[in-house]
This record gives structure tokens, sequence and C-alpha cells, in this order.
């Protein structure tokens, strides 16, 4: 895919910064890298309901080239948006050939590294029963059918009747994986008749937290009063006071073990469907006792605030970005401020902001099909610090051939929509091996923003200039209308008087034309007076303004005419007349009267004044045809 000589994994994860994902993109890279691939990330991020910016996400899945891929690895229990996995698995079942393995759920028909639902909480469970003697343990779940949260709970289930303490529904809550179900867990528990619990088990650290913070609003101390665990060991699990016992994620190893399993099958080497990578379980404070040593505390409290101190700079960075966007309607004015941020922003190495050729004309209805063979264009993009723009590719290489290294390439890929429009995508590549942006969405979005400010702006530009165009046009022959001769013909005049050339003014008028709307209808007169502004339109090679001013009468205002150059205009004008009768859509033939003159104009000079005189010998035209008609007739 990227074309350096190296296979390449494509890896789909959404939330890409939060904490689970980093770590198992961090394991992705590092194995990846010691065994020679390439890895394409392909991220987004969820609209929380918001349909129509969910749409615009959705996309990410159209933006491989699947038969490409040498390996696919799924993160499918990150993926929020709707849909989301299924199309991605379209797009694998009908174009890829590659080995495909799906992390923490198991997908029967690919390959899985997994951790065990069955075990991950079982130590836990089994500290409180035995270490602290607790009978009385409510459970706190994920939503209702999600596996893991099902095989969390059966654990749960399983284990107390193991020790003789039975199973008590009314102390099992279904919660949502995330901090919304805290105080209604907390409310349900407390209003229950059943005796207070020594312990609440809860199947992840985010509705853990939760409930600490419900518990500490009523006054109910931890562990004092009722002990705590959770699971999954966020970076806030260790910092929340008291901190959480909790099981730890074995992410970095999960991504590592991915790119193993896609390695040995493409050597042709035996592999296991499924693998299991083993979590391990952290005593901390919230559950009476605290196995940590102070090492690992200091560490922790470390990091964490350079977390914090990360996300401060990146709130502050992003809303300077926001104020500098906002209202740009130019995108060299979004390119020029993009390059600032990008630069300024030393965990780049190289940053490419893609976008589809015909992204300022998208409509809200379009669809666009999958066509890896796609034309792109690289608006603005940096490279080791170094500014580039404007480069064409085709999106099969995801980015332009020419920044391409010659070693494994990390990539992380994430769509610019506004809404359900996309735009195109950017494509980044950090200095380390792993550097994330806390605020990652909220800068896309600032970028997203800014590009349909632009679109917008063109859009109305646009509609403008065709309302204009519509007010000076004749909407029968689209020639100029007389309008439409005010406003270019002065600026003709105007130039001719500052580069002292001549200009031409060509008068005609379409013969009998009464008699053919009498004969033919006005479709036969429609048709004629069409034929005379398709023959001027034709005949126009250099610029002319060709006018229908009203009825019968057309007028030609040509710049930097000579006598040579205007005979050439009227032969090709009545050639083109001279077809046209040929091909006899109807019976009658088209003629026209016409007459012209050369003019060097000055400052006096106006077009009625030219006009007046091209009028004079058009006229005179006329009267010649009438004379020798009426000969004619005399002689017969």
């Amino acid at each position: 895919m990227f074309s350096n000589g190296r296979k390449t994994i494509g890896v789909f994860v959404s939330q890409v910064n939060s904490e689970f994902q980093q770590g198992l993109s961090r394991g992705i890279s590092i194995r990846a890298q010691e065994l020679n691939y390439n890895i394409a990330f392909f991220t987004n991020f969820g609209g929380y309901g918001q349909h129509e910016y969910d749409k615009g996400e959705r996309r990410i899945a159209d933006l491989p080239d699947y038969a490409e891929l040498d390996g696919i690895i799924l993160a499918p229990d990150t993926m929020a948006v709707k849909g989301l996995l299924e199309r991605i698995r379209s797009h694998i079942d009908t174009k890829s050939k590659c080995p495909v393995v799906s992390i923490r759920r198991k997908i029967d028909e690919y390959y899985n590294v997994l951790i065990d639902d069955n075990k991950v909480l079982e130590d836990i469970i089994r500290h409180f029963i035995v270490d602290h003697g607790f009978t009385r343990l409510n459970f706190m779940a994920g939503p209702k059918g999600f596996p893991d949260s099902e095989k969390r709970l059966d654990s749960y289930k399983r284990i107390l009747t193991e020790y003789n303490i039975p199973i008590e529904e009314e102390r099992i809550y279904y919660g949502d994986f995330w901090k919304n179900e805290g105080k209604n867990a907390v409310d349900y528990w407390l209003s229950s008749p059943l005796s207070m619990p020594q312990a609440i088990i809860c199947a992840n650290d985010y509705m853990a937290i939760s409930v600490a913070t419900a518990l500490d609003s009523r006054g109910i101390s931890i562990p004092d009063v009722v002990a705590l665990s959770g699971c999954d060991d966020i970076a806030d699990a260790a910092e929340y006071s008291p901190s959480l016992t909790t099981a730890s994620m074995p992410s970095v190893e999960m991504g590592m073990k991915a790119v193993e399993k896609i390695d040995r099958i493409n050597n042709g080497l035996p592999e296991e469907k499924i693998s299991y990578v083993p979590t391990r379980t952290i005593i901390r404070e919230s559950c009476g006792c605290d196995n940590s040593d102070e090492k690992e505390r200091i560490e922790h409290k470390k990091h964490y605030f350079k977390l914090v101190e990360a996300l401060q700079r990146e709130i502050m960075r992003n809303a300077y970005m926001s104020a500098d966007l906002t209202g740009l309607t130019r995108l060299e004015e979004i390119n020029d401020s993009l390059f600032i941020y990008v630069y300024e922003n030393i965990g780049f190495t190289d940053f490419y902001m893609c976008l589809y050729t015909d992204w300022q004309s998208i409509k809200e209805d379009d669809v666009r099909e999958y066509n890896p063979d796609e034309e792109m264009i690289m608006e603005s993009g940096t490279k080791n610090r170094q500014g580039y723009s404007k480069i064409r590719f085709s999106k099969k290489t995801l980015i332009p051939k020419q920044f391409i290294d010659d070693k494994p390439l990390i990539y992380y890929f994430a769509l610019l929509h506004h809404q359900s429009l996309n735009f195109g995508y950017v494509a980044i590549a950090f200095d380390n091996i792993q550097t994330y942006m806390t605020t990652f969405q909220a800068w896309l979005i600032n970028v997203s923003n800014a590009l349909e400010n632009v679109r917008v702006h063109s859009e109305l530009n646009r509609l403008v200039y065709k309302l204009e165009d519509m007010y000076i046009r004749d909407e029968l022959t689209g020639l100029y209308n007389r309008r439409g001769l005010e406003a270019l013909g002065d600026k003709y005049l105007k130039q001719a008087v500052e580069e002292k050339v001549p200009i031409m003014i060509l008068t005609a008028d379409l013969d009998k034309l009464k008699m053919i709307n009498d004969n033919y209808g006005h479709a036969g007169g429609d048709h004629a007076l069409k034929s005379v502004a398709d023959a001027l339109i034709l005949s126009a090679d250099d610029d002319e303004i060709c006018v229908r001013s009203g009825g019968d009468e057309f007028i030609v205002v040509g710049f930097d005419y000579d006598e040579s150059k205007a005979h050439r205009f009227i032969r090709r004008f009545i050639g083109e007349l001279d077809r046209i009768n040929q091909s006899r859509i109807y019976e009658f033939s088209i003629y026209v009267s016409y007459g012209w003159n050369l003019i060097m104009p000055d400052e006096d000079t106006t077009v009625e004044g030219c006009l007046a005189i091209a009028d004079k010998k058009m006229y005179q035209q006329k009267k010649e045809k009438e004379s020798l008609r009426l000969r004619a007739n005399l002689i017969q």
C-alpha cells in the first residue's frame, strides 16, 4: 500500500486517544517495527448520538484499499458509531484476502486476541470473600447483551455459588460502561430492602468511579463502610482517592500478539484461532488494603501530572486554533494557519491534509462510491518541518508517493467532514512510536468546520454569480441581454481606450420572424432565434460579447478588431447559419440582416453611440434586401 517494499497492516480502532486504545496502538506499533511491517491506523470518533456526524465518521471504513492490505486488526468494542463495524466487515468480506484479527471481542470467522472475561474479576471477587470475609457483594454490570459484560456477571454468580453465597438479583444493577448510571445504581441499592452491601464490584473503572462519587455525596465512606472495585485500570483509577482496586487490561501485549498472529499466518506457520492474554489484578485502597509500593505510586502521580498538563496545553491551543480558523473563507488561509499549528506540535514528523478534488462542490445527499483509485490532492502538508502543498496522488497510496520512506511506516488516518459531508482526511506520523493529542477530535472538528465555511462561502459565491448571470442573460438563447451589454460593454470600451485598440460593433436582425411565428408557431420562432444565437456563439473565439437585445435583434461586441478579423467573424457566422439551414429541422430557412463598424473609442464614446452606427448599416442592408425582393416580384 505504501509502496516501500514492506507489507502493511490496517488497524481499525475508534477513540484512539483513550487509554486502552493508546496501549493497544503502542503494542501494535512496537511489534510491527520489529517485524518490518507498515501500520495504517484508521480511526474515528463517535458523535454521541448525533446521526449526521456519525454518518460522516462511518465513512472511515471506505478509506483504505482492502485488497492491498496484508493484515487487518479490528478493535470492535471501541466502535461506538452504529454500523461502522458492519461496514468494515462488508469491505473485508468482498475485497480482502489477508488474515484478520479481532481484539477483545470474539468473531468466529476471524482470528482473535482476547482476555478471558470469565476470569478477569475472579481474583478480586475471591479477595473480597476470602481475605475480607464479605458475603454481601453487589455487582454493577455493563449493558445487557454485551458479551464481556455478561461474562463478568457470570463470573460473579459462579464464584458466589462456589462459596455458598446466595445470589440476590436486587444486588445486581445493569450500567452503561460509562459514568452516567452510578448515581442511579446507588439510589437503587439504598432503597432496596436488602441489607447494606459490604462491597460493590463494578465491571469497569468508569462505573466504579461514578459509584464512588455517588456514595461520597451521601456520606458513605470507602472503604470504611463499603469496599469498592473496578476493572480495566484506567489512569484515573490510581489517582482517585481512595485509589481503586482493579484489574489491568494487557492492551500493549494484546497489540503485540495481534501483529505476531498476522506475521505467522503470512509466513505459512500454524496459528491458533484464539489467543488469550492474561490480566493483572491490582489491589489498592478502595478495598481496604493497598499492595502498591511507594515507587509505583510516585510514578503514577508523575504520569498523571504530565497528562493533565498536556491536556491543559492542548485545550488552550485548540481554543486559539478555533478562533484563528473561524471566519476563514479561502482554502489558502486554512493552509497557512494549519501549517503554523502543525509546526508548533513537535510530536508530528509528517502531516498531510488530503482532500477530494471535488470537495467544495459536494452536496448533503451525495454518496461517494468506494473507489481506491480516486484522485486526491494533498492541499497542505509538513514533512520534517518542511511545508508542501497542492500535490495530486491516487487514494490507493493514502499519501503522495514522494513522501514514502524506506522504513516501516506508522500513520494515523482520520476523516475531515462536516456532519455527513466528507471532504477528505488527514494523515499523521509521530516522531516517537506513539504520541497522541488528547484533544485530537476537537482538533479535527476545528479543521473540518473551517473547510465547511470555505465550502459554504464558495457555494454562496457560485449562487450569487448564477443569480447575477441570470439577471444579465437571455433566458431563451443563453446570450447576454441588454443589461449584460450595459455591464460588459462599458468595460470593453474602457479597456479599448486604455490600450488604444479598436472595437467592432455588429448588429443583426432575424429576417421574417413574424412570418415564421405565423406559419410555424412560437416553437418555430424560438428555433430560429436559438439558431442565430448558436451561430453567434460558435463564431466567437476571442471573448466577443454576444447579445440578444430584444425580439429579433442581436448585437456582437469584439475587442481589438480590424477589418480582416471582422470579415472572418462574419464568414463564420453566415457559414454556421448555412449549416443550420441545411439540417432542415423546419421547412423555412433562417436569414439575418446585419451591419458592423470598427470604432477607435475615446473617453466620450458610448455603447449606444456605437450601436447607432452599426444599426444604420444594418437597416441599409435590410432596405437593399427588400428592394431586391420587390424587383424580383416585378420581373415575375
